[in-house]
C-alpha cells in the first residue's frame, strides 16, 4: 500500500539541510512527515500562529486529508498514515494514552482496508503489520501501561462513526489474541 516513513535520498536531505528554517522544523519533518511535502510543513509553520510544534504536526496532516474525497481509498490511506503518525509524535511526546489509541484505530482501519483490497473475510485478515510494530514500540517504551482493551476496541471501532463489515467484538477477539500472544495482557 504505502511505506511509513518514506526514505529520504540524500540528495532531498541535503536540500532539506540547507533550507532556510528552523532546525526543529528540519527535524520534526525527516522524523515524522516525510511523506509529505518538505516546502509545504515549512510554509505551514512559518504562516501558523501556532508555536507548539506538536500541535503544528497534527494541524498539518489533518489539513492533509482536505484534499481527498472522504471515504476514498487514498483518503482512508492518507488517515492511517496520520495514525502512524500520531503514534510516533504522541509516543516521543509523552502522551501514551494518545500513542496507544491511535495505534488500535490504525489496527480498525487496516483491518478494514485489507478486508476491502483483499476481498477476504475478517476471520483470514491477519493482524496488520504496521500495528504489530507500532504495539511492540510501545510496550517495549511503557511495558507498566495500564488499560481496558475490550473498552478501547470498542472506543477505536466506535470512532469511525461507519459499519465496518466486522463487529466491535470480532476486533477484540482478534486484538486480544495478538496481546496475549505477546505478553501485552497481564493480568488485566
Amino acid at each position: 500500500m504505502f511505506t511509513y516513513p518514506k526514505v529520504l535520498r540524500k540528495k532531498d536531505l541535503k536540500k532539506i539541510s540547507k533550507y532556510p528554517c528552523d532546525d526543529e522544523i528540519k527535524d520534526a519533518y525527516t522524523k515524522y512527515l516525510t511523506n509529505y511535502s518538505f516546502e509545504e510543513f515549512v510554509d505551514f509553520c512559518q504562516e501558523s500562529d501556532e508555536r507548539n510544534l506538536e500541535d503544528n504536526i497534527f494541524k498539518f496532516t489533518d489539513l492533509q486529508l482536505e484534499r481527498f474525497e472522504p471515504n476514498s481509498l487514498i483518503w482512508v490511506s492518507h488517515v492511517m498514515l496520520n495514525f502512524m503518525i500520531y503514534f510516533n509524535v504522541n509516543l516521543d511526546y509523552g502522551q501514551y494514552y494518545d500513542a496507544y489509541a491511535s495505534a488500535i484505530q490504525l489496527t480498525v482501519l487496516s483491518c478494514a482496508m485489507i478486508m476491502s483490497i483483499e476481498k477476504i473475510p475478517f476471520e483470514e485478515v491477519p493482524f496488520p503489520e504496521n500495528s504489530r510494530i507500532n504495539f511492540e514500540k510501545f510496550f517495549r517504551t511503557r511495558p507498566d501501561f495500564r488499560f481496558n482493551l475490550k473498552k478501547d476496541c470498542e472506543l477505536a471501532h466506535k470512532s469511525f462513526n461507519t459499519n465496518f463489515d466486522f463487529t466491535i467484538d470480532e476486533f477484540y477477539t482478534k486484538m486480544e489474541e495478538h496481546f496475549r500472544e505477546n505478553g501485552y495482557l497481564q493480568d488485566q
